[in-house]
């Protein structure tokens, strides 16, 4: 099937639904749908409308001819402040945001500008994260260079002020930090610097306090600056695919997750900054992952990856 045609689901609820395939999705590639709230007893049920995406999503539910992989970046990407759709550092280049309908921002994420706006002509038409309706990307300007228009943007309720939250992802976007470092400061109320940052003690940073000389903005470089490792040193996948894997397993937990298959793999290729080739890797990975992960843990333990023709012997078949 294909773009503009119908598919009829059952609902967890029970309730059939028809939902049209969005404008640039191919036949065989994932798309993610809204589930609205259940109709009540008696009602008409709402045959034939459009539904868009969700707001959040448990384990998913859906047949195989549905992938959430590109849902489920959030973890990683906010781990290593990156764009949850290509993995390129946030602070490297031009942020954007997503906007729906109405002009308004869909949540606090933050993204690669070019690969947003790859995304958004795309026609998937929900933003990757959250999969609500997007409509359009905007620009975030760099806070020292236009501190009002920043503030604006990051400002995502216009109520004059930031939180926690809030504050903390438009600094990973603009900066390059110690995402643990800063994420323990800010979410800590009683943490020195928070402290020092919020003057009036109302649990929210104002303009003049993020921009005053001991605010956050003119410190966070100095006291949260990123350290870690480059992309130099990364073990070449088609002679030791063990010290690849290895390499990319940081948390030494014995198991990559999908979505962390796809940064290690993107990085190693170098191909971030290609939304072409990001967007084939994506479908690539998601197109063989249920074979190597048939409980749909959405992990791949490092004897499946490493076994003869197991996923990264079936990778490196696929790679130029």
């Amino acid at each position: 099937m294909g773009a503009g045609q119908e598919v009829q689901f059952r609902t967890p609820a029970g309730m059939m639904m028809n939902v049209r395939i969005p404008v640039g999705v191919p036949p065989g590639h994932a798309f993610v749908v809204n589930i609205p709230a259940p109709v009540p007893m008696g009602a008409p049920v709402p045959m034939g409308t459009t539904v868009s995406a969700p707001s959040s999503t448990s384990e998913p539910w859906v047949t195989n001819q549905v992938s959430w992989a590109d849902a489920r970046t959030l973890g990683v990407a906010q781990r290593y402040a990156e764009c949850a759709i290509c993995f390129e550092p946030l602070h490297a280049g031009p942020v954007g945001a997503f906007l729906d309908s109405r002009g308004k921002r869909v949540s606090n994420h933050y993204f690669s500008l070019p690969h947003a706006r790859e995304w958004l002509a795309s026609g998937t038409g929900t933003c990757p994260l959250t999969r609500q309706p997007i409509a359009a990307v905007m620009e975030v300007p760099d806070v020292r260079s236009d501190p009002d228009g920043w503030f604006k943007c990051v400002d995502i309720d216009g109520n004059g002020k930031l939180s926690r939250a809030e504050a903390m992802e438009a600094i990973k976007a603009g900066f390059p930090v110690d995402v643990a470092k800063l994420d323990a400061a800010i979410g800590d109320e009683n943490h020195w610097l928070w402290q020092q940052w919020d003057v009036d003690k109302s649990g929210y940073l104002e303009r003049n306090e993020l921009l005053a000389p001991q605010g956050l903005v003119p410190s966070v470089r100095e006291m949260f600056a990123a350290g870690g490792r480059g992309a130099d040193g990364i073990p070449d996948m088609r002679r030791d695919k063990g010290a690849w894997y290895d390499y990319w397993d940081e948390d030494k937990s014995g198991c990559l997750e999908q979505d962390e298959v796809v940064r290690a793999l993107m990085k190693t290729l170098r191909i971030t900054a290609d939304p072409g080739r990001v967007q084939e890797m994506r479908s690539t990975v998601a197109a063989i992952w249920p074979i190597f992960d048939p409980d749909g843990s959405n992990s791949i333990d490092r004897r499946e990856f490493l076994m003869a023709d197991g996923l990264a012997d079936t990778i490196l078949a696929t790679m130029p």
